[in-house]
């Protein structure tokens, strides 16, 4: 009986010492900001080469472009748009409604489209967006085998931002569409809406100026404004970011948050398994809020903070372990 009780009691110490070690590991949500907007950008449309890429580039802003494969022309242009560090997504292989679509088909308009992006860009291009933010069961069945992040529902309310305490549907992710007649306050109310809910949202634009760039084109002057606005948000500190590596970094953070320690009297160590598909190289920014007597370790290599107190963790590594006491 005496055995059964120390076993108990020892059991209970590590539950507790496991329990405050991992309130005092906190990932900082945003990349270490205090929300996060993506902008993204549909259907491959010149305009797009010859007005919005060179328009962000100008303010240092990265977005994504959702292109449509058999629309995409100047493809030494867009490789040049992902050396500038833009996010290329797949947005179907010839944008077709889900419901004149066979089985067949809904593999087509993902699987053809995204060999031919990863050819075309030496990359693995593992972003979705739904062609006219529709979803069928059979696309979305093909989306979540071959990506890890797709922008699809357009929502409403509350429901357009995302949370970094939240689990949204990786494979319906919101946003909020452009139109012509929407004025630069507007884009200001939902960015600002973000900054104050601590969230994450996205805006989504098809054509710039006139009507023939695309759908309900955003007028010139009102675009090089919310590029503006972004700018000056971004260096108060916003995070504006590609939609796939907001989206990677949430996800990456949630998990890791969800881990679940195995205990030893001196150490714990969270293991995690990473989504299939998922980039490589994301990096968590983490504290601890007892520095003094805790350190922390990856694949046997210890982290050291910055100068800031944040330890850079590898979503790779699949392991963190924490040594001391908390």
């Amino acid at each position: 009986m005496l055995r059964l009780v120390r076993t108990l009691v020892v059991f209970g110490l590590l539950a507790q010492i496991c329990s405050a070690q991992q309130s005092n590991i906190k990932v900082l949500p945003w990349n270490n900001h205090p929300a996060a907007v993506s902008l993204t950008f549909d259907d491959a449309r010149p305009i797009q080469l010859d007005v919005a890429a060179p328009e962000l580039n100008k303010r240092h802003l990265r977005a994504t472009f959702f292109v449509i494969v058999s629309k995409l022309t100047r493809l030494d242009d867009w490789r040049k748009v992902q050396l500038e560090g833009h996010e290329i997504g797949n947005h179907s292989l010839s944008h077709q409604h889900p419901d004149v679509l066979d089985k067949a088909g809904e593999e087509i308009q993902v699987e053809d489209a995204k060999l031919f992006l990863d050819s075309n860009f030496r990359s693995d291009v593992i972003i979705f967006a739904y062609p006219y933010s529709e979803i069928s069961p059979g696309t979305a069945y093909w989306v979540k085998r071959y990506d890890f992040a797709a922008r699809g529902w357009r929502g409403t309310g509350d429901l357009l931002y995302v949370s970094s305490g939240s689990d949204p549907d990786w494979y319906n992710l919101p946003s909020q569409p452009a139109f012509t007649k929407y004025d630069l306050g507007i884009y200001q109310a939902w960015i600002n809406k973000a900054i104050s809910m601590h969230a994450w949202t996205t805006l989504q634009i098809h054509g710039i100026g006139d009507p023939s760039t695309g759908f309900e084109p955003i007028p010139n002057a009102t675009f090089a404004a919310l590029l503006d606005y972004l700018k000056a948000e971004q260096d108060q500190g916003l995070w504006v970011a590609p939609f796939g590596e907001v989206a990677a970094y949430l996800r990456a953070q949630r998990i890791l948050e969800k881990a679940q320690p195995q205990a030893t009297d001196h150490e714990y160590k969270l293991t995690w398994d990473l989504p299939k598909p998922f980039p490589k190289g994301v990096v968590l920014k983490v504290t601890v809020e007892d520095k003094s007597h805790v350190r922390l370790f990856q694949q046997n290599h210890e982290l050291h903070r910055t100068k800031d107190g944040i330890y850079l963790v590898s979503f790779d590594a699949k392991e963190l372990v924490i040594r001391g006491r908390a």
